[in-house]
């Protein structure tokens, strides 16, 4: 009996922002069996295959569904309220009462905010010579600050939800431990509403309680809401900087142009996100019943993974798939931000806040450059979103 290719697969050392070598094969299969921590499950590596599992209701997004599969030891099952693992009828219900938060018009009145944050960090990292680390002077202290000021989080809290944040999305973290990070980091949003509905303010905070007084959610499902809102608009983001940013510095010619045409950041965002797709774990799916994707016939109860960076680097859609060009056209059919039902709902907000740091770095460190090689840079390769632990610079 042939052994499945066992997955996660490694990336090449030598080429860490490229997918994992072993892909090619899985993707000329277009369809392909592979063998996950917890068993076998089918990868989708395709373009048009992906965005119709996406939108096809006979995949289940819940892990208590049969046949879930896991890119992790283990199983950790969702809280209430956290709606990007939960099928209908929650999933639209929770869904909806954050949607309207992250409109076009109030993300776009963020990025007078997201100019002044972003400033302020480059600033003080300027200060300290002319050198410094684009993901820990910049990256961390923009997403962090952003997300805790748009759920009213104190930002003396950062570190206690950073650190649980690493430990459950660490997929090297032993069960029990990443188990124990989830019950911490919902007690800590548990404590957290306590204050917000002893002292109700304006804002999305506010809002949801408002929401919960009238029933339209549970207080527990608030809980696992918020701690949602914390885990996706902040690890994101601080790993898209980092890996961003060092896209460009490997890619002279590309920082070049942004350098000369700051305007050109909202493109060269739309650029990274599809080059670089950190969510190299896949989106996770359990097939309800019998279903055919891309011509191989997939059971109910068969685990699935989305892969998105796959996808991503679809020759059928992109020209030159493998080559990074801000001036590429069709930039926006890419799936860095998933597809269908569950498609990320803070996109506006974060091509805001990416297109700020990046017209904002180009404009102010033009002469930026890399400090060491890429070879010796250390990479998330266990997380669930990939990213490097740091970027060194100077100009």
């Amino acid at each position: 009996m042939t052994s499945l290719p066992t997955f996660p697969m490694p990336r090449d050392t030598e080429r860490p922002l490229e997918p994992p070598p072993g892909y090619a094969a899985l993707v000329e299969s277009r369809v392909a069996r592979v063998q996950t921590p917890s068993g076998p499950a089918w990868l989708v590596t395709h373009h048009d295959d992906s965005r119709a599992v996406l939108t096809d209701r006979r995949f289940s997004s819940d892990p208590r569904t049969p046949g879930y599969p896991s890119y992790i030891s283990g199983g950790i099952t969702p809280p209430p309220g956290y709606f990007l693992m939960l099928d209908e009828p929650d999933h639209p219900r929770l869904r909806r009462l954050v949607t309207r938060e992250f409109v076009v018009g109030r993300m776009e009145a963020l990025r007078p905010r997201v100019r002044e944050v972003t400033e302020t960090a480059l600033d003080s990292m300027m200060r300290d010579g002319r050198s410094g680390d684009i993901v820990t002077d910049i990256a961390y202290p923009v997403a962090s600050t952003m997300i805790c000021e748009l759920l009213d989080v104190p930002a003396t809290d950062q570190d206690t939800f950073i650190g649980l944040t690493d430990t459950i999305l660490d997929r090297s973290t032993p069960p029990e431990e990443a188990t124990k990070a989830v019950s911490d980091l919902m007690t800590y949003f548990g404590d957290l509403v306590q204050q917000k509905k002893a002292d109700p303010q304006e804002g999305l905070f506010g809002r949801l309680i408002e929401h919960e007084r009238q029933g339209t959610i549970s207080e527990e499902e608030l809980i696992g809401l918020a701690a949602l809102l914390v885990l996706s608009g902040y690890d994101t983001m601080a790993q898209t900087i980092g890996l961003g940013a060092l896209l460009l510095l490997t890619h002279p010619d590309q920082l070049a142009q942004l350098v000369t045409h700051p305007a050109k950041a909202p493109a060269a965002v739309e650029e990274m996100l599809r080059y670089l797709s950190i969510n190299h774990a896949g989106l996770p799916r359990a097939a309800v019943e019998d279903v055919v994707v891309g011509g191989q016939p997939i059971a109910k109860g068969d685990g699935v993974l989305v892969m998105l960076n796959a996808a991503n680097r679809d020759d059928q859609v992109f020209t030159d798939a493998d080559r990074f060009d801000i001036d590429r056209s069709r930039l926006h059919d890419h799936v860095a931000f998933g597809h269908g039902f569950h498609k990320c709902i803070g996109l506006t907000m974060a091509r805001v806040e990416l297109s700020e740091v990046f017209a904002i770095l180009a404009t102010r460190l033009p002469s930026m450059r890399l400090t060491t090689s890429v070879a010796n840079l250390d990479f998330r390769h266990d997380m669930v979103l990939y990213g490097a632990s740091s970027v060194p610079v100077a100009w």
